[in-house]
């Protein structure tokens, strides 16, 4: 039996941020959907109605059942999953945790919160700089890892500048290989690229919910891979994963991310990745075209959501005049490409280009 089609019309229409603009920034935050804002009204709701008793469920049941739910979207485990406010925050507690492992490798021009919390927690940085189009060719960083040695290897799965995306499974197995942790940031491919850890070996993972997730500020979230657990419960005397979920949360953010991780979930992981690389594919041909130079991007290997298009802050002042809101990043500016634009956005910002 032919599976249905998925109808991104009427997904549309519960994005009422897409009406009168065309939105390529979800690299920057992604649009929230008017159910998702609904579900937090309603649980804005609750806590002015009932206080203390809707606060003490989240405490003790509330937040643990939504770090559930994220666990079963990435395909990791319930006791390894922790909620945080963000990515930040969340690699700012688990950081002094791991200095029983205190070379790391990190990557140049990552995200600056991926680096800062090992640089001002004193751990030893070694840095891998990336090529000169700023891909980061896995055999170049398996060479870096056989001669420095580091317990630590941090990474994006996709870069915020460049939008370079890597293998995670060949990424895992080449940590594992030299007997390094992974350490992972998927805030700019969480919902966006289908991410499944009970294939894929990383050790400790996390992102933020206001980009692809669609789930607005102030949620994100880590997992810790059974042997990163089993290690800080040996060497602390505590569960880490325990440890870290202590303090309050926001609920209502959280309400945010469950909303947009079930709808993605609805849609189908495989289903939203089609379509992103059905409509960056279209926007690489089209830009291409109209001769509009692609800085990062065009190898659909090693691409995920974005794309850098050659420009400055005069292009940038021209889209935005065309309500085609965009940023500089890297050596360009950076499109966010997700699974509510369509074909006639991308025809619409080639013609301004133009």
């Amino acid at each position: 039996m032919k599976a249905p089609q998925t109808d991104w019309e009427k997904i549309r229409g519960n994005y009422p941020g897409l009406s009168g603009q065309t939105y390529l920034d979800t690299g920057s935050m992604g649009l929230m959907a008017r159910s998702t804002v609904e579900a937090a009204n309603a649980e804005h709701e609750r806590l002015v109605q009932e206080g203390s008793t809707r606060g003490i469920h989240w405490m003790m049941e509330g937040l643990a059942q939504i770090a559930g739910e994220v666990a079963m979207h990435i395909g990791g485990d319930v006791a390894g999953t922790v909620l945080f406010q963000s990515f930040t925050a969340g690699l700012a507690r688990i950081a002094p945790l791991l200095k029983h492992r205190p070379k790391v490798l990190l990557v140049g021009g990552d995200y600056p919160t991926l680096h800062g919390p090992f640089q001002w927690n004193g751990f030893e940085v070694v840095m891998l700089q990336p090529e000169a189009d700023g891909s980061i060719p896995l055999a170049r960083l398996e060479e870096a890892v056989k001669r420095e040695r580091p317990q630590l290897v941090g990474i994006s799965h996709v870069q915020w500048g460049t939008g370079h995306t890597i293998d995670l499974h060949v990424f895992g197995d080449l940590c594992r290989q030299y007997g390094a942790w992974s350490v992972v940031d998927i805030t700019q491919s969480w919902c966006c690229v289908p991410i499944d850890l009970r294939s894929t070996p990383i050790d400790i993972i996390g992102g933020s919910g206001y980009k692809w997730p669609l789930a607005g500020f102030g949620n994100g979230f880590f997992h810790l891979g059974p042997e990163v657990r089993s290690e800080l419960a040996e060497g602390k005397g505590f569960d880490p994963v325990k440890a870290l979920a202590e303090g309050h949360l926001d609920p209502v953010a959280h309400v945010r991310l469950r909303d947009g991780l079930k709808r993605h979930a609805a849609i189908g992981a495989e289903v939203v990745w089609a379509r992103v690389q059905e409509l960056t594919a279209h926007a690489v041909q089209r830009l291409d075209a109209a001769g509009v130079r692609i800085l990062n991007g065009s190898n659909a290997r090693d691409r995920a959501g974005i794309l850098i298009i050659e420009g400055g802050k005069e292009r940038q002042a021209l889209l935005k005049a065309a309500n085609i809101p965009v940023q500089l990043r890297g050596a360009g500016l950076r499109l966010g490409i997700h699974f509510y634009n369509t074909e006639a956005e991308v025809e619409r910002l080639v013609e301004v280009l133009r």
